[in-house]
């Protein structure tokens, strides 16, 4: 038998506030309101009566870079007991089967990206067809489909007063599949951005990067409650933030190839005809390929005009 959280999920979750994107229409946030109150007080939660399975999300560490892991938050298993009135602030982060999914950091700084499983194999290889199958695509709470996720402070499964850290990838509105809802947010450029700041989901503090002063144990999770009727889930790379990689030029009969390290994802090949006052257009054709451990370019010959390359992580 379903509970009260259960019959409310769908109306409160399926419509969340978000800073960086256009909010619902008036009335469908009036049932956010409406409810929210109500939810929040409701104490006897789905997952502590054993209606869902015990299951959850995996952390892949080997065959990746050094202090580089995908951890890969299974949404029907990893999600927060509670939140505030318009689900900016989470609270709670729990596991259905009772192991967090957790992940620790050592000090420094830290990019966090979602990704799928045919972009895992071209950044990283090595990985193990075990592994990528481990990786999702998108999530789903109900039927629209997204990659919003959240990360705790490990203190947090016991200090329910601890918000979230941040939320990662911010992408608004759902799209209709996960297919979708991945391709939507490497479009839109939201695969990498992380929000954060005190006002947690209203904020509009949009960064790449988190720094860490201190080795540090996450909590990943997806922003619900009532996972009952969830599927899928988000896979996110946390890999440390450096200097750029180098480039290596290789010229040949006809074109000239260039290549970098694939322990630098995210990097962009950008080219320019004039060092002084230089206006830099990233190379959008042909795209990187992996060859070996490496991205890989190859450009035609120019023998009309110089020009310079760089790489840059946007």
């Amino acid at each position: 038998m379903k509970t009260l959280t259960d019959l409310l999920a769908p109306a409160m979750f399926g419509w969340r506030k978000s800073a960086d994107r256009k909010l619902p229409p008036a009335g469908l946030r009036g049932v956010q309101r409406r409810f929210a109150p109500l939810v929040g007080a409701v104490l006897a939660l789905p997952f502590a009566t054993g209606l869902f399975p015990a299951a959850g999300g995996t952390v892949i560490t080997s065959n990746l870079p050094s202090n580089t892991a995908i951890i890969n938050i299974d949404a029907r298993a990893d999600g927060a007991a509670s939140y505030n009135g318009d689900q900016s602030l989470w609270y709670h982060p729990f596991n259905t089967g009772g192991t967090l999914l957790q992940y620790t950091v050592q000090a420094g700084t830290y990019g966090f990206r979602v990704i799928n499983p045919s972009d895992a194999v071209r950044l990283f290889p090595a990985l193990t067809a075990a592994q990528t199958n481990q990786i999702y695509t998108a999530w789903t709470y109900n039927s629209p489909w997204i990659e919003d996720y959240l990360v705790f402070d490990s203190a947090a499964a016991t200090n329910s007063s601890l918000a979230q850290i941040f939320d990662g990838d911010p992408e608004w509105p759902p799209y209709g599949n996960a297919t979708d809802a991945y391709s939507a947010t490497v479009t839109n450029g939201t695969y990498d951005q992380i929000r954060v700041g005190p006002l947690g989901r209203d904020s509009t503090n949009i960064v790449y990067s988190y720094t860490f002063t201190n080795a540090e144990t996450l909590i990943f999770v997806v922003p619900d409650y009532a996972l009952g009727d969830n599927a899928g889930g988000v896979s996110v790379v946390i890999s440390p933030v450096s200097a750029a990689p180098l480039l290596a030029a290789s010229p040949g009969a006809d074109k000239v190839t260039f290549q970098w390290s694939t322990n630098y994802p995210g990097f962009i090949l950008s080219q320019t005809t004039n060092l002084q006052n230089a206006i830099w257009s990233d190379v959008t054709a042909p795209q990187p390929v992996v060859v070996n451990d490496h991205f890989s370019v190859a450009l035609p010959l120019d023998s009309t005009a110089n020009r310079f390359f760089r790489l840059h992580k946007p």
